[in-house]
């Protein structure tokens, strides 16, 4: 039997329309092998809101960006206009024909995400999603647990979490939210365990969590189910687990079942579940949200790529980087000054917090090191990246890598 997680369900809302069809295209192939528990519904019921603002909320974040970007270029063309002279007419002409650029991508923007069109979503009687998923699951959701039961479960969920005993465990901090929050993923697997005793059928789970309570992760590589919950699964209902994730599933969709799948389908499933997942698992370390800290290596890559080079250079020596090495990244000349070298990410951080309503962010991604002070009183020895971002850092690249793959790279003059 085919089970599919919550956030599946609650990603349909933020796929394109092409990814959206494929995925459901592939589970209607299942017919009555597709099943979902009863807790999946409850928390997609939960968590429908949420998903359904995801697209308007990241626009406004973004227009508010480059709304932002736009002051700045403007400052930038207004102090050129004084140093050449340039007379008021042409200089009229020229910053008006900078705001209408700004202004015609914001509304190309606006047409895509169609905010009229997901107002009509929240109407639950005009939402396509919910219409398609009506279809597809009839006769195929499971019964609510009894009260008994239920309760039961919420306890074994919970010292569960204490003995950290996989799903769940990394939810824990849920427990702030009440409601049982935090055993959610404990019940959606009791109630897959009961439907699989009683169909006597191996289980696909088709999951974006990729969290470490529910796979095995070797190389951050997602490759396969833990063995507690296999061995688990085979002791109580008699048959085996397989995992897959969303993106994998339409892959192997469009080899096996002959289902029509794009490239661009694959690549926008991969890259919207690995951040909602993160975003949605609260992955922060002291104010650096992913999907914010995406945005900040995504504009160091084209105003300050030196310091971005170096901030990886960083992680990928364990959290250091010499002046030295600065050198060798930016090819500046020995002796040269890094006065002001942090200057850029400290004004990107800065603007993204903004963009974003965050207060200002810490750690800071690059701090300056003078404890020996090799070159001389007040020269930097190197760059330090705090330990607790790294894993947050290379998330973040690999989201950034995937969603822009093409970026041009080169040096900036923002390196000083």
């Amino acid at each position: 039997m085919v089970v599919v997680d919550t956030n599946v369900l609650l990603n349909l809302y933020r796929y394109n329309q092409d990814a959206r069809t494929s995925l459901l295209d592939t589970l209607d192939k299942f017919g009555v092998r597709l099943w979902v528990p009863n807790q999946v519904m409850v928390e997609f019921w939960r968590n429908r809101e949420n998903a359904l603002e995801d697209p308007e909320r990241q626009l406004q974040q973004s227009i508010a960006a480059l709304r932002s970007n736009l002051e700045k270029a403007t400052s930038d063309f207004r102090g050129w206009v004084n140093r050449v002279s340039l007379d008021r007419a042409s200089a009229t002409i020229l910053e008006s024909v900078l705001e209408n650029a700004f202004d015609e991508v914001i509304g190309s923007m606006e047409r895509v995400v169609d905010s009229s069109g997901l107002e009509m979503e929240r109407d639950t009687s005009k939402d396509k999603v919910l219409s398609a998923l009506a279809s597809l699951l009839k006769g195929k959701v499971g019964s609510p647990l009894n009260v008994g039961t239920y309760a039961k479960c919420v306890i074994d969920g919970k010292q569960r979490l204490d003995d950290q005993i996989p799903p769940g465990y990394k939810d824990k901090k849920k427990e702030a939210r009440g409601d049982d929050f935090e055993v959610g993923d404990y019940l959606v697997w009791f109630q897959l365990m009961q439907e699989a005793k009683d169909r006597a059928r191996n289980v696909l789970l088709v999951t974006g969590d990729v969290k470490e309570d529910w796979w095995r992760i070797r190389n951050r590589m997602t490759i396969g189910p833990r063995n507690e919950l296999a061995e688990e699964l085979l002791r109580e209902a008699g048959v085996r687990l397989y995992m897959l994730k969303p993106d994998r599933l339409l892959v192997l969709a469009r080899e096996f079942l002959k289902v029509t799948v794009s490239e661009d389908s694959v690549q926008n499933v991969e890259l919207v579940d690995a951040q909602s997942t993160s975003e949605s698992s609260d992955d922060s370390v002291d104010g650096w949200y992913l999907s914010s800290l995406v945005e900040v290596l995504r504009k160091l890559r084209t105003q300050a790529q030196v310091q971005e080079a170096t901030i990886k250079r960083a992680v990928e020596n364990g959290g250091y980087v010499s002046r030295e090495e600065i050198y060798e990244i930016g090819g500046y000349e020995p002796g040269r000054m890094l006065k002001g070298f942090t200057r850029p990410v400290t004004r990107i951080s800065l603007e993204v917090a903004a963009d974003f309503g965050l207060s200002r962010f810490h750690p800071d991604l690059l701090t300056p090191v003078y404890a020996e002070m090799k070159a001389g009183f007040g020269w930097v020895d190197g760059f330090r990246v705090d330990a607790g971002i790294h894993d947050p850092l290379e998330k973040a690249w690999i989201l950034l890598d995937m969603s822009d793959r093409e970026e041009p790279s080169g040096d900036s003059s923002g390196a000083s």
